[in-house]
């Protein structure tokens, strides 16, 4: 590199100094050039060749030049020191340097025998010879210029040993005697020293020569492997070492026959020579009660059964080997003593059992018994061992029986006395212990008897009149009057005895009650709005009803006690001939009456007290040992362990009166059954607080038998299963009693709902036959007061059974619509957006709160389960999916079309939830105004595709090559500010879905700039129904209209050309501000859209009443009629 460097620095110099080297147009030099073409012979045009014979003897020839010899240097082998074998070839070692090559090598000293330095390249082989200690040795590498010196240890060790070869591989070994094997063949390098592992049995070692030699002191059999090792390296091989006993001889018993008797103590032990036994074995086995000890063979024990003489052979085996030897053994038997049995004298009953008498004795055990005379019917005498058992069927007395004991030794005997007496009445009961019967019904109480037969029956006090008590026990009749409880004692007799069992009963006639309680009561009119009491319970009945006929007012049995609840809690108190009736009803005549902390009773006190009662204050559940009546609110503060406290109290007697309502703590709260505080008992009580609100005129008249439910019920069942008649009214008063609860009721009310639900399986779903809004065709509400009833049940089960209970309703296939039997259910991932912040309220004809919807593009099939799946911090949200898009509710009207409720929300509370609907439907998810959830990620499985049109995601294309043949009957069609719901059958045909949901979409985006809430924080819907709850369209979240309405809403020419005043007015009203609509425009500022859109985006007059002429007319008119706001119109 240095060289190279001189060069360039010196061609440089030459280039740039003036003189010959310059250039000749530079310098006027007139010389001419030489072509050597042209003159080869020109001095100048030589060339001089070299060859590597031109070269010195220092100098090395590239191919063109001679250039000087470099020496060698750096000399290195790779390695610094060796470690080799006798007769292993070492891996041959080439040189490296830099330089020229070496022309000589040297090595000094010489290296051991057997390796080499080859002397033309420097390669260090070989194959070791001798051994040698560790020696340097000096490598020397040189040329005509120099040389260059490597310095390399090595060491020559021995070959290791190759075999080793004892002459057995196993040793077989005598303890405490010399045992070994002589010194083993060694091929390959000898040993220098032997190693054995694991060490060898005590007694045993190895010598330098290989050779193992000693005394085994232990037993064992082991496996060792022994190492021979020198220098050079090992070898190994494997011995097995056995030891053994000596083997045992001489083996003897004290004789050769034994005869023992039973019971005999015997300790019999064997003698033998030789090693000792490590197993003890004898055959065949011993008679039972001796034993044979395995660690010394001998026998011992107490024979316990007798033994037929007979050989055992006895077996001692060691490690060395085995002796058997054989002994005769028999075992007699003593004679049975003292036979007894305890107790020898039985009392027995008949039908008692007897289990098992045993027998005692000493001596020998006897084989056989006997007894004289035969024992009574039922008993048996075991004549194995004695025992004496069975039941004693018939009477006897007392009588002395022998008994023998027999066994091959001889007998012992004894006597017993026995007799059988009858057994007094006993495990007589009825199925309760207490009885509500129904005045003037046929009454069964049957007795079980599975004690001695009963010879007569007595009941004191008597029965109710028109109950017997029947020669079984049982009790059976038709009451007749109405009695209180009664608590009846009753007598089963026979020749053994008597026993006295008692039983509650009570006969309730609640007609009577009625009567009792209403009897020459006034009507009232006692202010505050009062909650529905409906009288669930079988033993439950209405009182006073409030100017519509709603029962604000009713009482009930409560096992042996009363209640009575009123619809508002200022009513308890009244000053009215009712209250003070109430409270002799339900807690008798100069009663202790409580009046509950809190209640706002205290008031009471007094004029409870000029009725004879005793009045406490501020009682609680904690202590109602002091009182008979407790006065309390319905809405309370109860916990369950104080309702539990006060469902006792009535259970068991005690009177109960509550008032209170619920209509108010429901909005705030929810599940009035189950939440509200006065519904918690109401399952026992039987009066439950509706949510519905009644007045505070009170009627106090005796009422229909059918306000009562349950009566309602009967007479419903009476007349679609047996076919007995209602009349308009009692059908119309038995609708009314169902419906207020069924609207309520949950199905765990089951005293309630079975009946309801056999009716249904009974007479079968109704179908309402699909029909336009001008048909006729429909069910006519109130002309069939109990299709009526049955409706509302068929509405209550189909929004309150459980997913997988839900049947398939047959009306789905007028309305909403059946799905294709081959239509794929699928499973489906979806995202929503969860931030929903709705509209403000004062937006008052929106539904500005309502939830708002999300869409699936997923259908589910009527009455089919729908799994949907969330993570568990999605679950804990508060939305739901709603199953369904028809959620106009349809029991105002005259004829209705559909079935009124035929959606079903259901609420996401866990991380899989199963929801359905009867009727199918769109599914959505359901997300309450003002959320903040972010995105929502469900999975929805078993549902099917429905068709969706998504503006600005959904091309054309797929469309209508996939989209809008998907099976669903019904199909959505959505843009960013106005979504439509309609029958799928409406847009099979739909061609050009991104210019009609473009249109739509302009005229919502016209509308929300002309009202000026901007941005709009909701996307609007629009549903088409085949009926809707009020008018031709009406607005709200969704808004609504009539399926008839589709056609054009869909058809992009038509409202591009006509428009649809009803579906802009509609959406008008959506915008409404309250605050900006003046009284008596309401019909009028919601215009503003249809003008507006009517004229800019369609181009039409937008109404004949906006015409100036008429305006002008309309507004002269009502100014000269003195501006009267009561003559305000739509168009003033």
């Amino acid at each position: 590199m240095e060289s190279m460097k001189s060069i360039s620095f010196l061609l440089v110099f030459l280039l740039l100094t003036p003189g010959c080297l310059s250039m000749p147009w530079g310098q006027g030099n007139d010389s001419m050039e030489i072509n050597c073409e042209l003159e080869p012979n020109d001095p100048s045009c030589e060339v001089i060749e070299l060859t590597e014979d031109d070269c010195l003897f220092n100098e090395i020839f590239t191919g063109d030049i001679c250039r000087l010899m470099l020496p060698p240097d750096n000399l290195d082998f790779g390695e610094e020191s060796l470690q080799l074998t006798v007769g292993i070839n070492m891996q041959p070692l080439t040189p490296s340097f830099i330089g020229d090559g070496p022309e000589n090598w040297l090595v000094n000293p010489r290296l051991p025998e057997g390796l080499s330095l080859d002397s033309e390249n420097g390669v260090l082989s070989g194959n070791p010879d001798v051994e040698s200690v560790l020696t340097s040795y000096t490598i020397i590498a040189t040329n005509s210029m120099g040389s260059s010196v490597f310095i390399i240890s090595i060491t020559i060790l021995p070959a290791p040993p190759d075999s080793i070869t004892y002459s057995e591989s196993t040793i077989f070994c005598t303890i405490q005697s010399i045992c070994g094997i002589g010194m083993p063949e060694v091929s390959g390098g000898l040993p220098v020293s032997w190693v054995v592992n694991p060490d060898l049995p005590e007694g045993l070692e190895i010598i330098g020569s290989g050779e193992i030699y000693g005394i085994a002191q232990q037993l064992g059999d082991s496996n060792h492997t022994v190492t021979a090792s020198n220098d050079g390296g090992s070898n190994s091989t494997n011995i097995r070492i056995i030891t053994t006993h000596q083997s045992p001889e001489n083996l003897y018993y004290s004789g050769h026959l034994f005869q023992w008797l039973i019971g005999e103590e015997i300790d019999e032990t064997p003698t033998f020579d030789g090693g000792e036994i490590i197993l003890w074995d004898i055959e065949p086995p011993l008679p039972e009660g001796l034993f044979f000890n395995l660690e010394s063979g001998t026998i011992f024990g107490y024979p316990t059964e007798l033994h037929a003489i007979r050989e055992h052979y006895v077996t001692a085996t060691n490690t060395g080997g085995s002796i058997t030897t054989s002994i005769l053994i028999s075992v007699s038997d003593f004679s049975p003593e003292n036979i007894r049995y305890e107790p020898y004298v039985l009392e027995l009953f008949v039908n008692e059992n007897l289990s098992n008498l045993t027998p005692n004795w000493s001596g020998g055990s006897p084989d056989s018994w006997e007894i004289s005379p035969n024992l009574p019917s039922g008993l048996n005498l075991n004549y194995r061992n004695g025992i004496i058992s069975g039941t004693a069927l018939i009477l006897q007395e007392p009588l002395n029986y022998q008994i023998w004991a027999n066994n091959s030794g001889g007998y012992a005997t004894t006597q017993i006395v026995i007799s059988v007496v009858s057994l007094p009445p006993n495990e007589i009961s009825w199925p309760e212990s207490q009885y509500a019967l129904k005045s003037n019904h046929s009454v069964l109480i049957p007795a079980t008897n599975n004690g001695p037969l009963i010879d007569s029956w007595e009941v004191y006090p008597e029965l109710p009149s028109g109950l017997l008590i029947l020669d079984n026990g049982s009790i059976e009749g038709i009451p007749n009057s109405r009695t209180d409880w009664q608590e009846y004692t009753i007598w089963a007799n026979n020749t053994g005895g008597a026993v006295g069992l008692n039983i509650w009963i009570a006969i309730h006639d609640l007609r009577a009650d009625q009567n009792e309680l209403l009897r020459d009561i006034e009507d009232a009119d006692w202010g505050g709005w009062s909650s529905l009491i409906l009288p669930i319970g079988e033993w439950s009945f209405p009182l006073g009803r409030d100017s519509n006929d709603n029962t604000v007012v009713s009482a009930s049995h409560v096992g042996r006690g009363k209640m009575v609840g009123y619809g508002h809690e200022s009513w308890v108190m009244q000053d009215h001939d009712f209250t003070m009736r109430a409270v002799e009803w339900a807690c008798g005549q100069s009663a202790n009456i409580g009046l509950a902390y809190g209640a706002g009773f205290d008031d009471w006190e007094d004029d409870l007290k000029e009725r004879g009662h005793d009045v406490f204050l501020s009682v609680t559940p904690d202590d109602l040992s002091e009182i008979d009546c407790l006065v309390d609110e319905f809405w309370n503060g109860h916990d369950d362990g104080d309702n539990s406290v006060i469902e006792e109290f009535l259970l068991d007697g005690g009177g109960l009166i509550m008032g209170g309502h619920s209509w108010y703590w429901s909005y705030s709260n929810s599940d009035v059954p189950h939440n509200y505080p006065g519904n918690k008992i109401s399952k026992v009580t039987g009066l439950l607080v509706s949510d519905t609100w009644g007045y505070n005129d009170i009627n106090f008249e005796l009422p229909n038998s059918l306000y009562t439910p349950h009566n309602a019920i009967d007479a419903v069942l009476d007349n679609r299963i047996n076919d007995v008649d209602l009349s308009d009214e009692e059908a119309s008063i038995a609708y009314k009693s169902i419906s207020a609860c069924s609207q309520i009721l949950t199905l765990d009310f089951i005293d309630f709902w079975a009946p309801l639900r056999e009716l249904i399986n009974s007479t079968g779903w109704t179908v309402i036959e699909y029909s336009t809004l001008w048909s006729s065709n429909g069910h006519d509400l109130g002309e069939d007061p109990v299709s009526d009833i049955i409706l509302r049940l068929e509405e209550s089960l189909t929004q309150n059974l459980p997913a997988q209970e839900l049947p398939v309703h047959p009306s789905h296939v007028e309305f909403p619509g059946s799905v294709p039997s081959n239509a794929t259910r699928i499973s489906r991932t979806v995202t929503v957006n969860g931030n929903q912040s709705g509209l403000p309220s004062d937006f008052g004809y929106s539904g500005a709160r309502s939830n708002i919807r999300m869409s699936t593009g997923l259908y589910a099939p009527p009455g089919e389960v729908i799994t949907v799946s969330v993570d568990q911090e999605t679950s804990e949200l508060g939305f739901s999916v709603l199953i369904g898009a028809h959620t106009d509710g349809l029991w105002g009207k005259d004829i209705i079309k559909r079935h009124s409720k035929i959606y079903r929300d259901w609420a996401i509370e866990n991380t899989t939830n199963q929801v359905a609907n009867s009727f199918g439907g769109p599914i959505y998810v359901s997300v309450p105004a003002g959320s903040l959830f972010g995105d929502l990620e469900l999975t929805i499985s078993g549902a099917i595709r429905a068709p969706m049109f998504v503006l600005g995601e959904t091309s054309d294309f797929e469309w209508l090559y996939s989209e809008r043949e998907n099976p669903a009957p019904w199909a959505e069609l959505i843009s960013d500010n106005f979504i439509m719901t309609v029958p799928s059958s409406e847009i099979r045909n739909l061609d050009n879905p991104s210019q009609l949901m473009n249109w739509w979409d302009s005229a919502l985006n016209m509308e929300h700039h002309l009202y000026g809430f901007e941005p709009w924080p909701r996307v609007e819907r629009a549903v088409f129904d085949v009926q809707i709850s009020a008018g031709w369209m009406h607005s709200g979240y969704p808004f609504m209209a009539h399926d008839l309405s589709v056609p054009d809403v869909v058809n992009y020419t038509y409202m591009s050309e006509n428009g649809d005043w009803g579906m802009f007015h509609e959406l008008g009203h959506n915008h409404q501000w309250m605050p900006s609509t003046l009284p008596g425009n309401t019909e009028t500022s919601c215009n503003f859209a249809s003008v507006y859109l009517m004229e800019d985006l369609v181009g039409v007059q937008g109404h004949s009443a906006v015409d100036p002429v008429q305006r002008e007319s309309r507004m002269r008119s009502y100014f000269d009629d003195g501006s009267n706001i009561s003559n305000w119109s739509v168009w003033t």
